[in-house]
């Protein structure tokens, strides 16, 4: 776990300097939850092959309006994928609640800082949606 947490602190920083998500990030992180999935028959939360399918398609169809409109690059999308992959479903969910108010909340203090059309870096937003649901575990219990 703290060597994804880092994964994700990284690809945050390099959003905030470059204002890209390397592929290559997104492979390595895609080909570890595989590697999870394949040698343990599980991934980072215990989940299986379907719900970490269904994490990565979560991830990626909560963010892809973003992309659409044209306020989140590509990699953002991509990211919030692996992301949910690497978690799996609920916990998918989860992460991408905790990454929406994160990018909410950073969204208001780039406003007031930098202007209304100042476009955000969205990987820091989403790196702390993965890092608190890693850590704190499951938000709600059903």
């Amino acid at each position: 776990m703290p060597l994804l947490a880092a994964w994700a602190a990284v690809i945050s920083v390099w959003d905030f300097r470059e204002r890209r998500i390397p592929n290559w990030t997104l492979v390595a992180a895609a080909l570890t939850g595989l590697g999870l999935l394949l040698v343990q028959g599980h991934g980072v939360t215990g989940a299986g092959w379907l719900a970490s399918l269904a994490g990565a398609a979560i991830g990626m169809l909560v963010w892809l309006p973003g992309w659409l409109l044209r306020k989140l690059g590509a990699g953002d999308v991509k990211l919030a994928g692996c992301i949910g992959g690497l978690l799996g479903g609920l916990a998918a969910v989860e992460a991408m609640l905790i990454a929406a108010v994160a990018l909410g909340v950073m969204s208001v203090i780039a406003s007031l800082s930098f202007g209304p059309s100042y476009r955000l870096p969205a990987a820091a937003a989403l790196s702390t949606g993965f890092i608190v649901r890693l850590w704190a575990g499951p938000l709600w219990t059903g």
